[in-house]
């Protein structure tokens, strides 16, 4: 027994085995044994990790075990279903159609002996978790799915297609008819793993909302988001108000000009462009997501975003005049739903009365965001209401409009979900949040006791940027990349451990403003969908990005087999300090979201070559130094060069301390961010950029010990067309105690040139001579658009990317 468990030890590893001349036998034997295990897992973990194993499965699995070579599928001869359920039915039909191009395969209630066969079941009372399921390939010449529900026997035929050749995919019998031995054992981390999809902007017709079903079938997610009704558009029948599909889902046509700058209808103008879901439609997409596990949740947006309506019921507004639907961008959103007026609940209970009847899934979504409350600060009978409900303000006015919306949603058995602004005024009792403007909502919603579906922009937004954006199809803005979804993690640190449980998951969200097509969109998720599918299903942080990407290569091609679009992804090398080195030996690193691929660099200002450094290891600078680098494959340059020059100043690595925070949207590489040598392109998302919206730059530096400082300088962005402009004003002041401040320093800023194009400009002080500490800088909001800006009234950002001090 132990010279066969050696042996099988020597040609499963190339690990030295040392045995204990004081074990008896069978401790010897029970010992080689535990190796045995242990080791041979380690090589199954170390081949998938090297690209070893054939078993490339997204999401991956909570555990494999590997089988000894590989197993026929032309063996297979049955499809046998254990329990005759209607769901066992179903897969075993799955399998059926995913195998006719290698053979038929009749279907039949399992008896007898099992060899060659698909065994398919499904029983409430296995001891495996919702969703889970236990797959085994190749034991006894068969495959056996198990699982306790629906979604896991689902879910486990998508990891069995996973382990087939991709030409299945397209109903051609491949060359290759083998699939590896294997047992798999596997559950979500996660109960909600959700995308989104805007159908407003621009209308997807029921063949490409299918697809999309199909593309979250196969990343084991479990929500379609649907985004029915906003400012450009109404997309669902609603039988007691036809005007909505005679005039609300129907706009002008001006896909030829740019989307912010689309210009409005002329007289008598005839809509032609959009869309609508039949309500018989709806139900055969209802219908098509079940089939795959996937819940819809319906998306009517109330009390903003409503525009639209009031090209078909102008009186439901404050206002009460008729609006053409808007082409492009509609900025600032005022049109409201009027909150004093009790025709308006009529309308939305009517409206909501149908879409729970169509809509089977316990949640309706309402929306609740961006709603500008201008309108109903200057109604008359949304102040009465405010003054009848005994209410404090506006934001308590939308409080009570969505928890009477609640109330209602509650006697149709739904539960209301929102965006995170229905946290202003007063959470309603029983909702549940989405949390879009970063974690915080989601924080204060878990803390509050209500249930949290995490999508930040930071992370979830599927319509930024996700390469260069010079070389990119024209986004929203953003620059959210294929690694940085997968850094997601969707429980914040703040949250204890009795309020974890209250983040459900969360769902990658596309707005579709410039997205027009279905190939578009697919470019856009695809394969950042990927990368969130992972974390939701196996939880962040349990597998390497190393990892997942080797296995997104082989997905792919599965991608292209089925004719999806997908992003290349970015070829950009980021080069970036090592923040914990700054004030010791300043070192940067270099990296790609593309592992395994050369990164070669220079130091002196020439372009990087085939014969340049490769990176392997931070690079240590003392002085100023311009660094280039780019990736290169297979021996070629792959995308441009990336060029960063490092600052060195007095400022440098130093503790910065702010009296405002930025946006998490746009947190450059965090706190040191203004004092890490390095600084920001045009491009306001290229992440080298902090940015404060509608608020002020402050922030106090901490030079450490007294300094002679002769000046001080600071880069700011103007990119008007981002909404982004210079400060007004610059002070800058110093201390030394931190807590008198004497001011030495101001910098007046003009508006610069009207619609200007992008750029950056390093604002400097006067020439100093101060002894101080202590460095507080403040920059100066405008706050809004100005009166020539297309946002007029919009909030302004300052964008800031380095601070230096002489």
């Amino acid at each position: 027994m132990n010279s066969y468990l050696l042996s099988l030890l020597k040609k499963e590893t190339s690990y030295k085995i040392v045995l204990f001349n004081n074990l008896d036998k069978k401790a010897q034997t029970l010992s080689l044994y535990i190796l045995f295990l242990f080791l041979t897992t380690c090589s199954n973990q170390k081949n998938i990790l090297l690209g070893k194993s054939t078993i490339n499965i997204i999401p991956k699995p909570n555990s494999i075990i590997t089988g000894d070579g590989p197993f026929k599928l032309e063996l297979i001869n049955k499809i046998s279903i254990e329990n005759g359920s209607n769901s066992e039915k179903s897969i075993a039909h799955l399998f059926q159609n995913h195998l006719k191009p290698i053979k038929t395969l009749k279907i039949e209630q399992l008896k007898g002996e099992t060899i060659g066969k698909i065994i398919i079941s499904m029983n409430p009372n296995l001891n495996i978790p919702e969703e889970g399921y236990h797959l085994t390939i190749g034991n006894n010449q068969s495959i056996e799915l198990k699982a306790s529900s629906f979604g896991g026997l689902f879910y486990g035929f998508q990891s069995f297609r996973q382990l087939c050749d991709k030409n299945l995919d397209a109903n051609i019998k491949p060359e290759n008819l083998s699939i590896p031995k294997c047992v798999i054992e596997d559950s979500p981390v996660f109960g909600y793993r959700g995308m989104h999809l805007d159908v407003s902007r621009h209308f997807f017709d029921v063949e490409f909302i299918k697809t999309y079903l199909d593309m979250i079938a196969l990343h084991k997610m479990n929500v379609f988001h649907w985004h029915l009704t906003d400012d450009n558009g109404w997309r669902i029948e609603i039988k007691k108000y036809p005007l909505l599909t005679k005039k609300s889902a129907w706009r002008i046509d001006r896909t030829n000009e740019p989307w912010k700058e689309q210009s409005p209808a002329k007289e008598n103008e005839k809509p032609t462009y959009g869309g609508f879901y039949t309500q018989n439609e709806i139900r055969e997409v209802i219908q098509y997501a079940a089939d795959r596990n996937i819940m819809v949740i319906p998306e009517i947006e109330m009390p903003g975003h409503t525009s639209e309506v009031f090209a078909a019921y102008p009186e439901l507004s404050c206002k009460g005049e008729f609006i053409d639907v808007n082409p492009g961008s509609y900025w600032p959103n005022v049109d409201i739903f009027c909150a004093g007026n009790d025709n308006v609940f009529v309308f939305l209970e009517n409206v909501l009365d149908e879409v729970s009847e169509l809509f089977p899934g316990p949640y309706i979504h309402i929306g609740g965001d961006e709603a500008d409350k201008l309108n109903w600060a200057n109604c008359t009978k949304c102040q009465n209401r405010i003054k009848t409900e005994e209410l404090k303000n506006e934001h308590e006015l939308q409080s009570w409009f969505i928890k009477k919306i609640e109330k209602f949603i509650l006697k149709k058995n739904k539960k209301l979900v929102g965006w995170d602004e229905i946290l202003e005024g007063g959470l309603a009792k029983t909702a549940t949040v989405m949390s879009w403007r970063g974690m915080q909502g989601g924080i204060e919603s878990a803390k509050s006791g209500h249930e949290v579906i995490m999508c930040p922009t930071s992370h979830c937004y599927f319509d930024y940027y996700q390469a260069n954006p010079e070389t990119s199809p024209e986004a929203i803005g953003g620059f959210t990349t294929l690694k940085k979804v997968y850094s997601f993690n969707p429980i914040p640190n703040e949250l204890l451990e009795n309020e974890k449980h209250l983040v459900l998951g969360a769902q990658g969200n596309l707005w579709t403003e410039y997205v027009q097509t279905p190939e578009r969109a697919q470019y856009r998720v695809l394969p950042r969908m990927t990368a969130l599918s992972e974390i939701l299903w196996s939880g962040p942080g349990n597998n390497t990005y190393e990892d997942f990407y080797f296995r997104l290569k082989h997905l792919l091609k599965r991608f292209e087999t089925l004719n999806w679009s997908y992003a290349p992804g970015s070829f950009v090398v980021s080069i970036n300090p090592d923040h914990q080195s700054i004030d010791q030996k300043y070192k940067v690193n270099i990296f790609s979201e593309k592992p395994g691929e050369k990164i070669r660099y220079t130091l002196d200002g020439t372009d990087p070559a085939q014969t340049s450094f490769i990176f392997k290891k931070p690079i240590v600078i003392n002085k100023r130094t311009t660094i280039k680098a780019a990736l290169f494959i297979d021996n070629v340059r792959a995308g441009k060069i990336s060029d960063k020059t490092v600052f060195f100043s007095k400022a440098m690595g130093k503790n910065i301390f702010y009296n405002n925070i930025y946006s998490e949207r746009y947190s450059g590489n965090g706190p040191l961010t203004l004092v890490d040598g390095m600084t920001g392109t045009i491009a306001h998302n290229d992440g080298y950029w902090q940015g404060w919206e509608k608020s002020n730059l402050d922030v106090i530096i901490d030079l450490q010990h007294n300094e002679l400082i002769s000046m001080v300088s600071i880069g700011f962005l103007e990119s008007q067309k981002s909404w982004i402009f210079f400060p007004t004003l610059i002070k800058i002041s110093f201390s030394n105690d931190r807590k008198l401040f004497s001011e030495e320093s101001r910098i007046r800023i003009g508006d610069g040139y009207k619609n200007n194009t992008a750029n950056r400009k390093l604002f400097k002080s006067k020439q100093l001579n101060i002894s101080a500490r202590y460095i507080k800088i403040q920059a100066i909001n405008r706050e809004t658009c100005p009166d020539w800006h297309p946002g007029f009234g919009g909030k302004a950002w300052i964008f800031s990317d380095e601070i230096i001090v002489e």
